[in-house]
């Protein structure tokens, strides 16, 4: 009677790989069949992805390293509204022109970009008054805190001779402040920016044989593009700015009294260098989406109660130091058509969390202390 041979550890191996493969090519035809069939949005978006963050691996990035602030945005040129220190608007000049008040905005993602509440202001405030021009300077950066703003500020926005400054840092810094053992420099949530620094000051991903077979994948694969959509969301762990500069620390659902001193001291360093150097400081609460919205799921009641904290305590701090406050937060009912996520507005919105700035600063005849002629009467701000 015969017997049969058993197979080497190689055949073993070649028939398990071969087996692999015939399966994840099974899968992969059945997917995209499907996935034709009975959806016309997810093969865009699967698309979209890979073209986004696997077209270019050594693709440079829209923000770059820097040295005192974690990074900046990217200069690309004139035309990408970014200036050449890395903030959104025009090239600043050190010289304040004649009859010219300056306002420095800090803040994160809710303060940045080309339409934020910051070049509202601008364009508000000359409206308003006649015998002066009104430059005001956007310092906002997606994902910065307090830290970063004050070390920004301190280099940067005193440099340009500011009347005025305005802090719009709340939600960010509610992470590291609820850290089990913070630290004085953030360091326990701030990390320097995990990317390759090119010779001409911008970014790139870093890149080991991981990524390159997760990018060969990524090119082959449509399911394999769609468990990373699905586990990861729309940007991947590798490209989100959070990840490459964040570290996550053990955190408790509010924060010690050690991480609101923190805070509270980082805003008012930035206040004694303002005063310091003759500008006046102005601290604001933040709005946010009270109840959800289709397409926009509503902020957690947790995260609502602590966000209101957070306000309530930016505006015992404002009242205690004498400083300006605008209560922006009060605002967030009427905001209600205009967010675009729990905390983002769209540019009507910005245009009203400027206008309820420019209250604020009317109310406290803030330019007719600066020595200029009182303003007209505030636009209405009735919606259209």
């Amino acid at each position: 009677m015969e017997t049969s041979r058993a197979l080497s550890p190689r055949k073993k191996a070649l028939y398990g790989v071969t087996a692999s493969a015939i399966f994840l090519v099974l899968a992969e035809v059945v997917f995209r069949v499907v996935v034709a069939g009975t959806s016309d949005r997810l093969p865009r978006m699967i698309d979209d992805y890979r073209q986004r963050y696997y077209s270019q691996l050594d693709k440079e990035l829209d923000y770059r390293p820097h040295p005192y602030f974690g990074y900046v945005r990217r200069d690309k040129g004139a035309a990408d509204q970014i200036n050449s220190l890395g903030f959104w608007g025009e090239e600043w000049s050190l010289t304040k022109p004649k009859n010219t008040v300056r306002v420095v905005t800090l803040g994160g993602s809710t303060t940045a970009g080309p339409t934020a509440w910051p070049y509202q202001l601008e364009v508000l405030l000359n409206s308003m008054l006649t015998d002066v021009q009104v430059e005001v300077q956007n310092l906002g950066i997606g994902g910065w805190t307090s830290a970063e703003a004050l070390a920004a500020f301190a280099m940067v926005g005193v440099s340009h001779r500011p009347d005025l400054v305005i802090v719009h840092c709340v939600n960010n810094d509610m992470e590291p402040m609820r850290a089990m053992d913070p630290r004085v420099d953030y360091s326990h949530y701030r990390r320097a920016m995990d990317v390759l620094q090119t010779n001409k000051g911008t970014a790139t991903f870093k890149r080991d044989t991981a990524d390159s077979l997760d990018a060969l994948a990524a090119g082959w694969s449509d399911l394999y593009v769609y468990a990373k959509l699905f586990q990861f969301g729309p940007i991947p762990r590798r490209a989100s700015l959070h990840q490459l500069t964040t570290w996550t620390p053990p955190t408790q659902p509010e924060p010690s009294q050690l991480g609101i001193d923190i805070f509270e001291r980082n805003l008012r360093s930035i206040a004694a260098i303002a005063e310091a150097n003759g500008a006046a400081m102005m601290l604001t609460s933040m709005p946010a989406l009270q109840r959800s919205r289709p397409g926009i799921p509503a902020v957690p009641d947790g995260h609502l109660r602590s966000l209101d904290a957070q306000n309530r305590r930016i505006e015992a701090l404002a009242s205690g130091q004498g400083w300006l406050f605008a209560d922006l937060a009060a605002l967030s009912e009427d905001l209600e058509p205009f967010y675009e996520d729990a905390i983002h507005v769209n540019a009507r919105g910005e245009k009203m969390k400027a206008e309820g700035i420019a209250v604020e600063l009317e109310a406290a005849q803030f330019f007719e202390k600066e020595g200029l002629p009182p303003s007209p009467a505030m636009p209405s701000q009735e919606l259209p």
